[in-house]
């Protein structure tokens, strides 16, 4: 097969990465696009080494390039690429507004290069996974927009799963895309779980933890409906689904009483027993991101899981790909050197002015760095945000895994907060109250179902209602981040909490900085952070949870 050469090409030169990371920036990314404005403006023709690229070309951020991709939109031609732009990908940007990603064609078949060598490399340590059904993608897809020029704007997982769809029509996916359409969670999550406990699963993939952790306590919780409606087939009557949805699962699911009877024994036990290797016998591999940043997830899924082998999905975003997994049981994989140009700038460098950049090939294991890709499709010397932490060498090709986003964030599950986001939902429920705080923090939970704790110490005087602002916080940081959105809504992330502080809390706060070193005259205020133990040692007076 192709992609099976493909593999062992990508394989045969890990210990090259510097001449295939030249060879992937001159010929596929500098030279195609030297008469674009972008190439243009930037001297594209003059460059014939990746240290004139250096010179010529500066490294930005979304907001330098927003004018560009924004002339695209409104549909010139010519501006980042030669190559015309056929769609955007959307995803949550770093102030709340939407990040709009240029898509081409040539950029789709280097993702889809980056996905054939992960799934050749995983089929190739697994090859009985192919055997079953192949489970992919089982969250919702998100809706689909237009620029003024009518080029589309779609999540990048929404695009995929129309691309995937074509599988599922073939046989090998048993989840029809209608699904991923049904708005209400819960019915979503029930809908998919009453398709798999009738299929004979070999590969179960879902890109988020979080996902397969609601996927199988929902299978738990609704036991009973969901062995009726086995039984007797179809799909229960209250569920709010399409009619199309229903069709289906009628047509294909008509009643099977022998492997409700089955099922009957493994899920009615009391808590998580029931693993996935007992409910699917023929279950191989189960596929999700396995970053440090996703352990909370992965320790509350393994009772679920049990023995069954697990393997990271590749580390991208939707303006490209990082790195790709080729073992089971790691955080990470190898750089994709043949797929976009990479450089890097070590974590603590990245504020400064003129920070010092590094190729693939001079990274350091053990170190972390701040991703800077160049695409084909016209992110030229892009901070991505994205730090990643040198575990490995494979060859002399780095193997990198995900830790965070860069600078103030926060991601539990994919919803990429930032500090801004959270000043400004603040701002917008205590500003028309003229409520003054002490100070607000925003963190992860220590322990239980992944969530944030938003801990306040109130004025001394004035009127408010903790449950309240607790709502209205949640409300206005939904509209400013669709991805925390939609992971509240999918039920990915638990409600928040309000942790109510008594006087003082945060000068103590202010004193224990000092006590470690910090000059009192720099020392800012903390709105969100990273740190699941921030509040430790605190007197808290008062916890409040939205309903």
């Amino acid at each position: 097969m192709p992609t099976i050469r493909d593999l062992d090409a990508f394989l045969a030169v890990l210990n090259r990465p510097d001449v295939v990371q030249e060879e992937c920036l001159l010929q596929r990314i500098v030279r195609v696009n030297q008469d674009c404005d972008y190439g243009r403006k930037y001297r594209f023709g003059d460059i014939a080494t990746v240290r004139d690229y250096q010179r010529n070309v500066p490294i930005v951020v979304y907001a330098d390039l927003e004018p560009w991709i924004a002339r695209i939109a409104a549909g010139e031609h010519g501006v980042l690429t030669r190559e015309p732009v056929r769609r955007f990908f959307a995803t949550s940007g770093s102030t709340g507004k939407a990040k709009a990603v240029p898509v081409t064609s040539s950029f789709i078949a280097d993702k889809s290069r980056a996905f054939g060598l992960y799934w050749s490399a995983l089929f190739r340590s697994h090859p009985a996974a192919a055997n079953g059904r192949v489970v992919g993608n089982i969250s919702d897809s998100g809706s689909a927009t237009a620029t003024p020029s009518g080029l589309p704007v779609t999540s990048e997982g929404g695009f995929w799963s129309e691309i995937g769809a074509a599988a599922q029509r073939r046989g090998r996916s048993p989840i029809p895309k209608c699904t991923s359409a049904i708005n209400d969670p819960e019915a979503r999550y029930y809908t998919v779980a009453r398709i798999l406990l009738e299929e004979d699963v070999s590969l179960l993939m879902a890109l988020n933890p979080s996902t397969l952790l609601v996927l199988f306590r929902k299978l738990h919780q609704f036991a009973d409906e969901l062995i009726t409606d086995i039984a007797r087939g179809g799909l229960n009557a209250d569920l709010r689904v399409g009619t199309e949805v229903r069709a289906y699962v009628n047509e294909t699911y008509r009643g099977c009483p022998a492997r409700a009877e089955q099922l009957r024994a493994l899920l009615r036990r009391a808590g998580p027993s029931a693993t996935a290797c007992e409910i699917w016998p023929s279950l191989q591999l189960v596929v999700t991101w396995r970053s440090p940043m996703q352990t909370p997830y992965l320790q509350l899924l393994a009772p679920y899981l049990g023995p069954v082998r697990q393997r990271d999905y590749l580390l991208m975003a939707s303006e490209g790909v990082i790195a790709v997994p080729i073992e089971d049981r790691t955080s990470g994989g190898v750089l994709a050197t043949p797929i976009h140009f990479y450089e890097f700038i070590e974590e603590e460098d990245i504020g400064r002015p003129d920070p010092p950049v590094r190729l693939a090939a001079e990274l350091e294991v053990g170190r972390n760095y701040v991703v800077i890709l160049s695409t084909s499709a016209g992110f030229y010397r892009y901070n991505i945000g994205d730090v990643v932490h040198v575990r490995a060498m494979h060859g002399r090709t780095p193997v990198v895994e995900f830790l965070h986003r860069s600078g103030a964030t926060c991601s539990l599950t994919g919803e990429k907060l930032t500090e801004h986001q959270v000043m400004a939902a603040m701002r917008a429920v205590t500003e028309p109250q003229g409520l003054a705080l002490e100070g607000f923090t925003l963190h992860p939970a220590a322990d239980g179902f992944p969530r944030y704790i938003l801990l306040i110490e109130p004025p001394a005087h004035g009127n408010w209602t903790p449950p309240a602002l607790l709502a209205e916080f949640e409300r206005e940081l939904c509209a400013r981040n669709i991805e925390y959105d939609a992971k509240r809504r999918s039920q990915r992330l638990a409600p928040p909490e309000l942790w109510v502080t008594a006087p003082g809390a945060y000068g103590e706060l202010r004193r224990r900085r000092i006590g470690t070193g910090a000059n009192d005259a720099q020392i800012k205020p903390i709105h969100l952070t990273r740190d699941a133990h921030f509040s430790a040692g605190l007197a808290i007076r008062q916890t409040v949870v939205v309903s």
